[in-house]
């Protein structure tokens, strides 16, 4: 017994006829009567009574009709509400860097939030490789990262987001590059092996060398004349603004931002939306 077999049992009853249910469901006849035979071969009872011209529903097709009237409810309520889940509701799981999350991610969140309130939002940080298994083991919907050449990601679906410049960043009082204490973030991040790139190609001597999990704590130390660091441009643009820092930015150094999620997750409607945020955002910044 199928739902379109009760469709075609309850169409007779209300139109009075098989051959006005047929022209109702752009079925032939005979197909009607092929969908009444199957749900009297299931149930053992006949449906009918034909009386010349009319059928006149059996007492076992008269106690039929309510049950079959009620599955047929909750089936077109259940498809109402399986459309309405096109509506971005559940959660969302974004992981990121804490430099990524704080300039990029916050203004998409805030907006998001005010689109679709129904949806929770968690945020997971973390950086590189670490994002990827995250991914891979289902701790988190989408990460948001930084280029990393070394990575084979064969089973991500991965698109570049935005192309961002990078800084040469010190205390305006800081003039010397030679010898210079160098203020790295940690290893595996994007950030961090562009800037041994750049020390490299430029065989600029460090000092001393201190790492660091997350980018706040650098621009403080450079902003009280310790050091120099390769940071995101976007990350001390205000503070460059305010004169606590002088920033050369590179033109030949950039970093990739990219977008990535599992290629065989779904992509709800919620991470639909999420992922539509995000590109209206790069279209804005105009870096990609």
């Amino acid at each position: 017994m199928e739902i379109r077999h009760l469709k075609s049992f309850k169409t007779v009853v209300d139109l009075g006829g098989f051959g006005r249910a047929a022209e109702h469901l752009n079925y032939a006849q005979s197909s009607i009567t092929a969908h009444i035979q199957a749900i009297e071969k299931t149930l053992g009872y006949p449906l009918f009574n034909r009386l010349g011209n009319n059928y006149v529903l059996t007492e076992a097709g008269e106690r039929f009709l309510p049950k079959a009237t009620e599955i047929l409810r909750i089936y077109e309520l259940s498809i109402e509400n399986f459309n309405e889940s096109d509506t971005p509701t559940g959660s969302l799981t974004i992981g990121a860097p804490e430099s990524l999350t704080v300039y990029r991610l916050l203004p998409v969140i805030k907006e998001y939030n005010q689109l679709y309130p129904n949806v929770d939002i968690f945020l997971k940080s973390a950086n590189g490789d670490v994002l990827c298994d995250y991914l891979r083991n289902g701790e988190i919907d989408v990460a948001i990262l930084l280029e990393n050449h070394n990575s084979n990601h064969s089973d991500l679906i991965i698109k570049t987001l935005s192309y961002e410049p990078m800084s040469l960043v010190k205390s305006p009082s800081n003039i010397e590059n030679e010898g210079e204490t160098i203020l790295f973030t940690q290893p595996g991040c994007g950030y961090r092996s562009t800037f041994e790139n750049y020390l490299d190609t430029n065989n600029i001597l460090q000092k001393s060398a201190l790492e660091f999990s997350g980018i706040e704590a650098i621009k403080q130390l450079l902003i009280n004349g310790t050091g120099m660091s390769l940071l995101p441009s976007f990350a001390v643009k205000a503070e460059v603004e305010a004169g606590q820092l002088k920033a050369t930015q590179l033109k030949d150094h950039t970093t990739t931002t990219l977008l990535a999620y599992h290629k065989n997750k779904w992509v709800s409607p919620a991470l639909e939306v999420f992922i539509n945020l995000l590109k209206e955002q790069r279209k804005e910044v105009s870096i990609s």
